[in-house]
């Protein structure tokens, strides 16, 4: 189920974060009024709204705006979005019965409990340095395999990144509701493949 409303929200953060950048620029110009902010009738709000929304694609892919201040935006919000979920998911599936004795345990629930209720599917391989350092690799990342288009390479890898930001959050969150602090990154050098990093930060 999460693989199609995935689509439509990165779509609506995307929407979103352009029509308000867009919005303050005009402000900042004086061709706007500042009260015009959080109007939700504003008319080039709606355009840009429209325009977005006939970007998605029936494959799942959505034209991202070459705009990396934007971009990061969308970034936060997702991600934030996913941290909120896996704090959620381990408070509702953790496992109470069992102690999780160090870091590499909760990151074991990770790739087999939470990605097998997420994706139903284990993660296909984790690998550790044994210094805070864990790999997490799922060769058929489930919200890529309905992904499809002309162009692959970079150009599809850039095109999938918004998709791995969610579940970079859930790693994090549940991660964090254990109280491990960590930062989780995310790439994919072929679709439908996807590599996710994570780095146990020190409280120190």
């Amino acid at each position: 189920m999460l693989e199609f409303l995935l689509p439509e929200l990165v779509n609506a953060l995307v929407s979103t974060t352009l029509g308000a950048k867009l919005l303050s620029e005009r402000i900042a110009l004086g061709l706007e009024p500042q009260d015009t902010v959080g109007s939700s009738t504003d008319k080039e709000g709606a355009d840009i709204t429209q325009t977005s929304t006939q970007c998605s694609t029936t494959s799942g892919w959505i034209d991202l705006p070459d705009d990396k201040e934007l971009m990061e935006q969308v970034y936060v919000k997702l991600e934030m979005v996913g941290f909120r979920v896996g704090r959620r998911l381990a408070e509702r599936f953790a496992p109470l019965n069992r102690r999780l004795a160090d870091t590499l345990d909760a990151v074991k629930f990770v790739c087999k409990d939470v990605w097998m209720m997420l994706f139903n599917r284990q993660i296909d391989n984790l690998k550790t340095n044994h210094r805070g350092i864990y790999v997490l690799q799922d060769n058929k990342f489930k919200w890529f395999l309905r992904m499809s288009g002309n162009s692959g390479g970079a150009a599809a890898a850039r095109r999938a990144q918004p998709y791995i930001w969610l579940p970079c959050g859930i790693i994090r969150g549940i991660l964090d509701s254990f109280g491990i602090n960590t930062v989780v990154i995310a790439e994919t050098l072929g679709l439908p493949q996807c590599t996710f990093q994570i780095k146990v930060v020190s409280d120190n």
